[in-house]
């Protein structure tokens, strides 16, 4: 029994640990960072990194820079990411010490690239030169990243920007020499150190001295400064209660956690699904009428991802748009289509998200997402959503009903035509679709043409003149069990490559639109690489370093 039970709680928590760990994949194309170290004894680091997100790994939602010390300023940090100013920056619970950087709607998307800028103040950096009393020695190490979570070599280059009054002939690097040297237009001495095919997950230090006399006697730390925290306290205090309960019974503390471990993972899986905020309905208004089935599936908190494909095919219904290739998926816009056609605003925001090479863009697919569902929150608000979602769900299923009584190839066709978006809102659509076009045929809609690459339909069947019936000609026909077959997979790729990572692109859309509620703690998981541990055989008694990365 005491053997099952603890199969079962290990099991338990490899799915937890699976759960929150949602298989982090990037390049770092580049790392440059900047070493100013300032009149007042002060740093200020700066970064610019590069991130390219895997196809189909987890999105870069936040980013965790390991800093050299304790002693950073957190009020002094700036970040962005493409130019968009990011307010999330608080201390790592992941890389100590570190900060992270929280990306939000702005986080980087499978397949896409990203820039993050990032710069703090920090001090207690310089220390005495070992080999020249007259001398002051800084050293630093460039962030990194866990080798599990990136691969490939990164351009890194990492400056040195020495205090006002340097002379150019003062300063001298430690055990790596400078690949470039010079003076900027304000007159600062600088050293360049740049590895061209340096490895993102490995860590590199850089060091140089200078004459002391720049910068205040304080500045320059003799003795390790120590800084009372009360997390550290209470941390040791727990862990000294927990020590003792699980020195009798050790069985209890690996059950509670891992318990609380998968609670939490469930529970954030469910925020994760609900993308629509909570609201007080009146029961006594009654239904919300007139939504699409776009809107009813965002209001059925229906998957992102099979949202965006019900938006896809109600454009191909519309020839609007056309599926270039389906394996990659490439759309084009047919513009002569989309003047004529009177497009919803989801439809409009959808056509943005398509790029000039047939690609959907993640980040601009979220804002639209984002537009959809303050707009169906909106045109609920006040109403019932049990009863109006009982509406929707009934709509769907006299879509099938109809289907069902069709009984000739042209009344299937018709009923299919009409209600496709609602009969792809079925959670039992696969089933329902091969039931429905078994031992049948059925007309190839006009749109065919559009949704299946290199369909080609008679020019007199795709508009004959109305009341003439043309001899020889008749519209063309498909196999109902080949069109159902085709109509599943597509919706099955569609939904796969629209959306490419579902969790992670549903969690950034809810962050905007249902967000947790304020909390003094956030959950997450971590694709850190490491802490500050680096071994200096160097000119300086210590070394400022930094270590991490999400």
């Amino acid at each position: 029994m005491v053997k099952r039970l603890m199969l079962l709680l290990f099991f338990l928590f490899f799915t937890a640990a699976s759960i929150f760990c949602q298989d982090y994949s990037f390049t770092v194309d580049k790392n440059y960072s900047a070493l100013y170290i300032n009149s007042d004894g002060t740093c200020t680091i700066s970064y610019e990194i590069q991130f390219t997100c895997d196809e189909y790994a987890h999105s870069i939602d936040t980013v965790d820079i390991g800093m050299p010390n304790e002693w950073y300023d957190l009020k002094s940090a700036f970040a962005e990411i493409d130019g968009i100013k990011l307010n999330k920056i608080q201390p790592s619970k992941y890389v100590h010490p570190g900060v992270e950087v929280h990306l939000g709607t702005h986080e980087i998307s499978p397949g896409e690239t990203g820039t993050l800028l990032f710069s703090i103040n920090t001090k207690y950096m310089i220390f005495p030169d070992t080999e020249d009393e007259t001398y002051a020695s800084v050293v630093f190490s460039p962030t990194w990243f866990g080798s599990q979570f990136t691969h490939g070599t990164t351009d890194l280059v990492c400056y040195f920007i020495f205090p006002p009054g340097v002379k150019p002939e003062e300063q001298k690097y430690h055990a790596v020499k400078f690949t470039e040297a010079a003076v900027d237009s304000s007159g600062r001495v600088w050293y360049k150190f740049s590895i061209l095919y340096a490895s993102p997950s490995e860590q590199y230090i850089f060091g140089a001295s200078f004459p002391k006399q720049y910068i205040p006697d304080e500045a320059i730390v003799t003795k390790p400064p120590r800084k009372f925290s009360l997390g550290k306290v209470i941390g040791s205090f727990f862990s000294a209660i927990f020590g003792l309960i699980g020195s009798s019974c050790p069985c209890i503390i690996i059950g509670f956690f891992i318990f609380i471990a998968v609670i939490g993972a469930i529970n954030s899986s469910k925020r994760k699904m609900g993308y629509l905020p909570p609201t007080l309905s009146i029961e006594g208004v009654g239904i919300k009428r007139g939504l699409t089935a776009v809107e009813s599936a965002t209001l059925l908190e229906l998957p992102l991802n099979k949202v965006a494909t019900l938006i896809l095919f109600g454009l191909i219904k519309k020839r609007v748009i056309k599926v270039k290739t389906k394996e990659p998926l490439l759309l084009e816009i047919v513009e002569e289509k989309e003047k004529k056609q009177k497009l919803h605003d989801y439809e409009k925001d959808f056509l943005k998200t398509i790029g000039k090479d047939g690609i959907i863009k993640q980040r601009i697919l979220r804002t639209t997402f984002i537009n959809l569902i303050k707009s169906v929150n909106k045109k609920t608000k006040g109403f019932s959503r049990k009863k109006t979602r009982e509406y929707y769900r009934g709509i769907l299923n006299r879509a099938w009903t109809e289907m069902k009584e069709a009984n000739t190839p042209e009344l299937l066709s018709k009923a299919f035509d009409k209600n496709l978006e609602w009969l792809l809102m079925d959670k039992d659509y696969e089933e329902k679709m091969n039931t429905s076009f078994r031992d049948t045929t059925i007309i190839a809609p006009l749109w065919w043409g559009y949704y299946h690459p290199g369909f080609a339909r008679p020019t007199a069947a795709i508009s004959p003149t109305p009341g003439i019936k043309v001899p020889g000609l008749s519209m063309p026909q498909l196999p109902g069990s080949h069109f159902a077959n085709s109509i599943v997979t597509g919706i099955e790729s569609f939904s796969n490559r629209i959306v490419s990572n579902i969790t992670g692109f549903q969690s950034a859309v809810t962050k905007v639109t249902n967000p947790v509620p304020v909390s003094s703690r956030s959950g997450g998981w971590s694709s850190s690489g490491g802490g500050c541990a680096c071994a200096c055989a160097c000119a300086g008694c210590a070394c400022a370093c930094a270590g991490g990365g999400r």
